[in-house]
């Protein structure tokens, strides 16, 4: 049985993530994963989502440590192994945005 809970974002967009609801730190990482979509998205601007996912893949690696994974499209399919408490789905836009923690 998944762990997994859905959960509306501060702007109604549908959220679905493993991490703890009540540490802290996960509240920080979903916030994060957020931040760092906008981010990406207005730096790349219509250019390719392979370059978003590679930033926040990035930003991940580099503030909570190897090895973060991240797919961004609007029309994907995905069954994924991930370490527990680091797995995050969202939308962003109009892209959705799928980040978790393996190797």
């Amino acid at each position: 049985m998944s762990s997994r809970g859905a959960f509306a974002a501060g702007d109604g967009s549908k959220v679905i993530s493993d991490m703890d609801e009540h540490s802290s730190d996960s509240e920080n990482m979903r916030a994060d994963a957020r931040k760092a979509a906008q981010l990406a998205i207005e730096q790349v601007g219509n250019g390719e989502l392979s370059d978003v996912a590679k930033y926040i893949k990035e930003f991940f690696d580099n503030k909570y440590g190897l090895t973060w994974h991240c797919v961004v499209g609007n029309d994907f399919r995905a069954f994924v192994t991930h370490e527990s408490k680091t797995f995050i789905f969202f939308y962003q836009g109009k892209n959705a945005i799928m980040l978790y923690k393996a190797g």
